[in-house]
């Protein structure tokens, strides 16, 4: 196995210098013969062609495999203990319909999808878990390494993939505290992405939940203060009408900062407005700022490099062929 297998095509080279120094040393004899005679050419000249046949052999087996260590070739398996510095945090995205509100575009959804893959990039090396949420709660992710994953399953979120409507954050709060409960970490994070209407009275419980479990909640506030009315589409995503109340009037969806405000104060967390422009850049901050745990887990890598002797091979080769003697012994 190579892990760089385009490296091999430079073999094509070997054949073609084997073609050169042939007709290299052909010319070389054919103009010693010229001078002398062929019965005393190896008593007269100073210069040992076979010298020159061996020199060139060198040379060509010193291509080959430093040619041959650049493919990085591999094989083998090596265990060993990788100590990973990481914080448990938990990403709570709010998928209820006022979601779809289009304060920002092209959404509020594709807005928070778009903060939480940059936080998911920047921070390769934390144990980071996706909750959405909208009348219920529910795992997207759990709690990995593995961001990757992560990161294909989070294109797969959007409105409507949990069967109760309405938002309820107390729900997403308390499934987060259940997951960390009895982990001994330093940061226990969640980032909760909402655009804060709740339609629950049990936020003051989740927050209490969450305090006893050390949780730090910081939010981020999805929409704005004017609002935006709740598109209704159909099955290619073009939108129709919009959400009205009762009463027949078009539903403007508004941030609720204070109700989000209130749940990452009273956690001791943060709050963050996603219309800032720095929005990503701060987060992102505030997430490598956390207090990291120390954990130590076993790595199996199945490719192991094993170029380091095909570049001894090689310099040797270029070497001897370097100082290899060419005339003749008197």
């Amino acid at each position: 196995m190579f892990a760089d297998k385009i490296y091999l095509l430079l073999l094509v080279v070997i054949p073609l210098l084997a073609l050169f120094f042939y007709f290299t040393l052909k010319r070389r004899k054919n103009a010693l013969n010229a001078l002398v005679a062929n019965i005393n050419l190896l008593s007269l000249a100073e210069v040992n062609l076979n010298a020159y046949k061996i020199k060139n052999i060198l040379f060509l087996f010193g291509i080959f495999f430093i040619i041959f260590a650049l493919a990085r070739p591999q094989y083998g398996q090596q265990n060993r203990k990788v100590i990973k510095e990481s914080s448990e945090i938990v990403l709570a995205l709010d998928i209820s319909k006022s979601m779809l509100a289009q304060d920002f575009k092209p959404n509020r959804l594709e807005k928070a999808k778009s903060i939480v893959l940059d936080i998911v990039t920047e921070n390769p090396g934390e144990r980071i878990g996706v909750i959405v949420f909208s009348g219920s709660a529910m795992w997207q992710c759990p709690m990995t390494y593995d961001l990757q994953a992560l990161k294909m399953l989070l294109e797969d979120i959007e409105v409507g993939i949990l069967p109760s409507g309405g938002t309820q954050i107390g729900e997403a709060i308390t499934l987060a505290c259940k997951a960390l409960n009895g982990r001994v970490v330093k940061s226990k994070v969640m980032l909760l992405i909402s655009d804060g209407e709740d339609h629950d009275s049990k936020v003051n419980d989740a927050i209490s939940i969450a305090k006893k479990n050390n949780l730090k909640i910081i939010c981020i506030a999805i929409g704005t203060k004017e609002g935006a009315p709740v598109p209704i589409t159909d099955e290619a995503g073009k939108v129709q009408s919009y959400m009205r109340d009762n009463s027949g009037q078009i539903v403007m969806s508004k941030v609720n900062i204070d109700l989000l405000r209130k749940v990452s104060q009273e956690t001791g967390g943060k709050f963050f407005d996603a219309s800032n422009k720095n929005i990503s850049y701060d987060l992102i901050k505030t997430v490598k700022n956390l207090e990291k745990d120390n954990n130590e887990t076993d790595e199996i890598n199945n490719k192991i490099d094993r170029f380091q002797i095909f570049v001894f091979l090689g310099l040797i080769c270029l070497i001897v062929a370097l100082i290899y003697p060419v005339r003749s012994k008197r």
